[in-house]
């Protein structure tokens, strides 16, 4: 694939099959029915996982996360339904929900006398293409009078190459409302590199494929060091994804890596369990 078009008619090639697939199966069918109810029904809900500095390990971030427990089912993999919210409208009601549960998080914490840090929200593809995205954005912010540094959109390639103008010009007005942006699961898309000139970003996310066993593979060290360096040249910060291990942490340290998440350092969590921890900011912990 020589250019951006190549790689959205690739794209559109595989998300059709991916859609194909999951309308001729009567469980997934079923799934899409109950996460409709899951949604009317209060289902859903947020944890939210810390990302720190990674020489300090102070509090910088989280990002917000979805969980579902069903009744019957018990907890619903993200992994399982969110495919499923992809190939209907049920996505942009789901990432409408996230976007004003964690605003209202937010929201709770400064009415508590917490200091907030920024919290992240994943933004899929179909959001990016909303002529309303940056309206919906600004309108939670005067909701619930939290100001826009306090709220970050995370996106992947995946989600900006079906219409890529239309989600870098959803990103800017983002951005100009005060938003980070971060590129995550960088590495792992089509066109990783080319697309940097052209995003209005402000950290780019290495995802666990490259940091798992960092500190043992010598290739996985090279590609890291050259995104980290990448990112530096280009003023962008770096945060390492899925750590689990000192001697991971270390070698991203040494890598010169910016920031770091993942269960090693702490897990996703229930937003009082995060108040805990920003309480424990606020005291100089």
């Amino acid at each position: 694939m020589s250019s951006m078009a190549d790689d959205r008619a690739l794209f559109s090639l595989n998300l059709s099959a991916e859609l194909a697939a999951v309308s001729a199966d009567p469980e997934l069918i079923a799934l899409q029915r109950r996460l409709q109810d899951a949604l009317l029904q209060d289902q859903l809900s947020l944890v939210f996982q810390p990302i720190f500095d990674i020489h300090s390990l102070h509090l910088h971030s989280a990002e917000a996360l979805l969980r579902w427990r069903h009744p019957e089912l018990g907890e619903v993999s993200p992994a399982r339904f969110i495919p499923v919210a992809e190939r209907s409208d049920l996505i942009l009601e789901l990432g409408r929900h996230v976007l004003s549960r964690a605003a209202a998080q937010i929201a709770d914490w400064r009415r508590q006398g917490l200091e907030p840090v920024p919290v992240a929200v994943n933004v899929s593809g179909s959001e990016l293409k909303q002529c309303d995205f940056a309206d919906q954005i600004g309108g939670v912010l005067k909701e619930y009078a939290i100001p826009g540094h306090l709220l970050r959109v995370e996106v992947t390639e995946h989600g900006l190459i079906s219409d890529f103008a239309r989600a870098t010009a959803n990103l800017r007005a983002a951005g100009e409302l005060g938003l980070g942006i971060a590129l995550d699961d960088f590495g792992t898309g089509y066109s990783s590199f080319r697309y940097l000139r052209h995003l209005p970003i402000r950290a780019l996310k290495i995802d666990r494929e490259f940091v798992a066993g960092v500190d043992v593979d010598a290739r996985d060290q090279r590609i890291v060091r050259a995104m980290v360096a990448l990112a530096h040249s280009l003023r962008l910060k770096v945060i390492a994804e899925g750590v689990e291990t000192e001697s991971e942490l270390a070698t991203l340290r040494r890598l010169r890596c910016d920031y770091v998440q993942g269960f090693l350092t702490g897990r996703p969590m229930p937003a009082a369990g995060f108040a805990a921890l920003l309480g424990a900011r606020g005291c100089g912990g």
